[in-house]
């Protein structure tokens, strides 16, 4: 039996390209709905029109996932969009490659925000849909898995 993700609905950040569109399109291959997200608005409509053409299904949201707000914009598209969220994958991210002593307080402070707090902010934009959802699941008596 092959591995299956119907009905499910992935958020993917830094869909762009590289791993994040891997990850998107294997995901969208195994039949989730996919939200795409990336600063570069060109190569993540890319990666959408591969999903589509594919047969897959995508919609995107181009945006900085550092900024304070955007996560959660993010997120009530995602649901808007897809009707759930079941698979979060904070992908987002760059290096600022430099040695210690020349790495400046501005440098550090943009790897912290987009490998530390924008996932963080996503994660929490999604707690709430996802609690709320949960706990109607359970009085239901049903029981579904989101990663």
């Amino acid at each position: 039996m092959p591995f299956s993700l119907k009905g499910k609905t992935a958020l993917v950040t830094g869909s762009g390209r590289g791993i994040g569109r891997a990850i998107a399109l294997k995901l969208a291959e195994a039949g989730a709905g996919v939200m795409l997200s990336d600063i570069d608005r060109v190569p993540m409509m890319e990666t959408g029109e591969m999903i589509d053409g594919a047969g897959g299904t995508a919609r995107a949201l181009p945006g900085d996932v550092t900024a304070p707000e955007f996560p959660q914009k993010l997120v009530d598209a995602t649901v808007a969009g897809f009707g759930s969220i079941d698979i979060i994958v904070n992908n987002a991210g760059y290096t600022w490659d430099n040695v210690i002593q020349k790495m400046t307080d501005e440098q550090f402070q943009a790897m912290l925000d987009i490998h530390l707090v924008a996932p963080f902010r996503v994660m929490r934009a999604a707690s709430g849909w996802i609690r709320q959802t949960a706990k109607k699941e359970t009085a239901e008596g049903r029981r579904v898995m989101r990663r």
